[in-house]
């Protein structure tokens, strides 16, 4: 059984299960500040957004829609994501923002921008592991990233260092492995595809039981967060023990969830050795591989 949680520094936790639909920027917009409004007016700490939220995230035919999604894709300077800037001043609540970023030249990213209490980008982090449908160099429109961040944040009672992952990353298990090496405890990951209930258990390996196991392995939170109508939502947030703190429905809404982060500093990071092995692993032997 899991650890008690009682008793640790907490943050509250907004997921924002937006309902999208493809190429419809301004009415996904529209329910995207709607939906931070109301994560604002609840006072949290922090909230998330699904992937590629403003453009609805594209099909599996992309390279006939790359002319479209460079096209809606939004620059960081752009005025929708100044607006979403404003929003995160206005309530001083930390956002991560998955978009379509139109970066230099003709490049599209799969991006989540974290976006301070104070209104200011923190980084952008641009998905590092896109499937063969998404990557630009096959048969997709986004150019993959090369970086992996953790910021330390002060949210509510809790410090915290906050990392970054984007929908497929989670199932590359290097991706949280290098999040833990640069000392995460929590992490967001919007989300776009369906999800499967955490309380049916299922006979195969479906990116839900594998959340749960990254979150194990690496003692960490991980929230990820879904879209609604186009996808299944079911967003949700799991702990270091692999445990469930809360799953959403299928429908559009804000979710808040008090994240008792600091157990992670407290009972498993602190453990040098760590209880799933973090500390006995061994570099050296690895090198050559």
């Amino acid at each position: 059984m899991p650890h008690s949680l009682e008793g640790h520094a907490t943050f509250k936790l907004a997921m924002c299960q937006i309902a999208t639909e493809q190429w419809a920027v301004d009415a996904n917009f529209q329910r995207t500040i709607a939906a931070l409004e109301q994560a604002g007016q609840r006072r949290a700490h922090l909230a998330i957004t699904p992937e590629c939220v403003l453009t609805g995230y594209g099909d599996h035919d992309q390279k006939k829609q790359f002319p479209r999604l460079r096209e809606t894709a939004e620059r960081l300077d752009g005025p929708r994501l100044t607006k979403i800037k404003q929003i995160a001043a206005q309530y001083s609540m930390h956002v991560v923002i998955g978009l379509s970023e139109r970066g230099e030249g003709d490049r599209v990213h799969n991006s989540a921008v974290f976006i301070s209490e104070r209104g200011e980008i923190v980084y952008v982090y641009r998905k590092v592991h896109c499937r063969f449908f998404e990557d630009d160099g096959r048969e997709g429109c986004f150019t993959a990233g090369n970086e992996f961040f953790v910021t330390p944040r002060r949210l509510g009672s809790a410090d915290v260092n906050v990392g970054t992952l984007i929908c497929f990353d989670r199932e590359v298990p290097e991706s949280m492995r290098c999040l833990r090496a640069k000392g995460a405890q929590f992490i967001a990951c919007p989300l776009a595809t369906d999800t499967e209930r955490l309380d049916s258990p299922s006979a195969v390996a479906n990116n839900e039981m594998v959340t749960r196991v990254r979150a194990a392995e690496n003692e960490v939170f991980i929230a990820v967060v879904n879209h609604a109508r186009r996808f299944n939502g079911g967003s949700f947030v799991v702990g270091p023990y692999g445990e469930i703190l809360h799953q959403m429905d299928k429908d559009e809404g804000v979710a808040f969830v008090d994240v008792p982060v600091s157990v992670v500093a407290e009972k498993y990071h602190a453990n040098p050795l760590g209880w799933m092995g973090w500390g006995y692993r061994r570099p050296d032997v690895y090198r050559g591989v």
